[in-house]
């Protein structure tokens, strides 16, 4: 007879602002903001600017002056530190479970199901993220994933559980009264769309919701409400998927610090794109047989008159998976597009059609497939760039122009996990 369903979810309190007070400790205690891609909006914040009223999400100008006059900190967005310390994080997780399943980059599923007192076992892994990596996390448990989901709530708003909250533990009265006290809206799965037609219905919390009858959640709603219903009501509907299957399209883009005409400039910028698809693309073993290039200007309340956010596509010859070729052809698709009297402010690049990279070898009976020295080539530039940083071996064209595509981080720490020349230094 198969262990009853257990769940956990790990998650990393106010994590990118956790990561950064790792190597910086004189941000403790002090109000922390980290902001998103060209120091836009808030995308983090530690408890302290949480108590100062610093809201989530807002552009940052409008919270500066608040954030300031409580002698806060507003960092940029540190990706490359974020991203190591997460892979250690969900390295250290995966040894104490069944199955793992990565949800996002401060965020995992783990299986507990037939392992001895998950509470403890949760406990102690808590203890070892904090003492081995030095990040704070806190866990949810339940016989279901949603119930994990809002059991890690509960972990991080009530300090008495201790980081670690068991929906076992709880009588049925208990367990009602965590549920009554929850929005319908912090259920995972109920967006705002749906959280203001529940409310309508006279559900406004998660028990209200738990007592619907799972037929008409599905009848009103479809199947993922449904689903929800039921794994509220301790049914467990979604299992933890310890491999995580290949991604059906790549792709690479980001906005500029400043709106840009320079042709160097956009190759360069296509270029990384290309890099960053291409890198993803032979980490999964696939191989791509359609690129799309994306520009856009300015919207029109910027006073970037009608805006255009243009695409061209080339359907590969033979699934491709080589940086320095779809970088050639990328190159030829910007030149289509790129008009000199417009001014961009966006671009991308797709790598859609993705198949097994083995295709990449095989040709056809009228083209060669990818030679073995091509293979041979990226897989040496990929494990250059693991152990000595990203970009350490790039193509030339994306050092075209100054850099001015680059998007802004004017608030930057350190890369002290990723980078040899930004390694923190200790003086004795």
């Amino acid at each position: 007879m198969p262990p009853e369903p257990c769940y956990g979810l790990l998650d990393g309190n106010n994590f990118y602002v956790s990561c950064e007070r790792l190597f910086n400790p004189a941000l403790q205690g002090m109000p922390v903001i980290v902001l998103s891609n060209n120091d836009g909006c808030i995308v983090s914040r530690s408890p302290e600017a949480k108590a100062i009223g610093v809201p989530m999400g807002v552009a940052f100008h409008e919270a500066r002056n608040l954030l300031y006059r409580h002698r806060g900190v507003a960092l940029s967005s540190n990706y490359e530190l974020y991203g190591s310390l997460s892979r250690r994080m969900m390295t250290l997780a995966a040894q104490h479970a069944c199955a793992q399943e990565i949800y996002s980059i401060d965020e995992c599923f783990l299986d507990f199901a037939g392992l001895p007192d998950p509470q403890t076992r949760a406990q102690q892994l808590r203890q070892a993220v904090q003492s081995k990596i030095g990040l704070p996390v806190s866990i949810g448990i339940g016989v279901s994933k949603t119930l994990a989901k809002l059991g890690n709530l509960v972990a991080k708003q009530q300090p008495r559980f201790g980081g670690v909250f068991d929906w076992h533990m709880l009588s049925t009265t208990e367990h009602e009264a965590q549920l009554r006290a929850m929005d319908v809206g912090m259920v995972w799965g109920i967006g705002y769309r749906l959280r203001e037609q529940l409310q309508r219905l006279g559900i406004a919390n998660a028990a209200q919701l738990a007592a619907a009858n799972p037929a008409w959640a599905r009848q009103r709603f479809g199947l993922a409400v449904e689903r929800t219903v039921r794994e509220l009501q301790g049914e467990a509907c979604l299992d933890v998927c310890d491999v995580t299957p290949p991604r059906q399209q790549i792709h690479s883009t980001r906005s500029f610090a400043r709106r840009l005409n320079d042709l160097d400039e956009l190759q360069a910028a296509v270029s990384h794109h290309v890099a960053r698809c291409a890198e993803k693309l032979r980490a999964q073993h696939s191989a791509t047989r359609l690129l799309h290039v994306m520009l856009r200007t300015d919207p029109p309340d910027r006073g970037g008159g009608l805006q255009r956010r243009n695409w061209a596509s080339l359907p590969l010859l033979q699934p491709c998976t080589d940086t320095r070729t779809l970088t050639h052809h990328a190159l030829g698709l910007l030149q289509q597009l790129h008009q000199p009297e417009l001014r961009y402010h966006k671009c991308g690049v797709v790598l859609d059609e993705l198949v097994a990279d083995e295709f990449s070898r095989q040709g056809d009976l009228f083209l060669p497939g990818e030679s073995a020295r091509s293979q041979q080539l990226m897989q040496t530039v990929d494990g250059i760039n693991h152990r000595f940083g990203r970009d350490s071996i790039r193509t030339g064209s994306s050092l075209l122009g100054d850099g001015r595509w680059h998007m802004r981080q004017d608030k930057l720490s350190p890369r002290c996990t990723t980078r040899w020349d930004e390694l923190l230094s200790a003086a004795c």
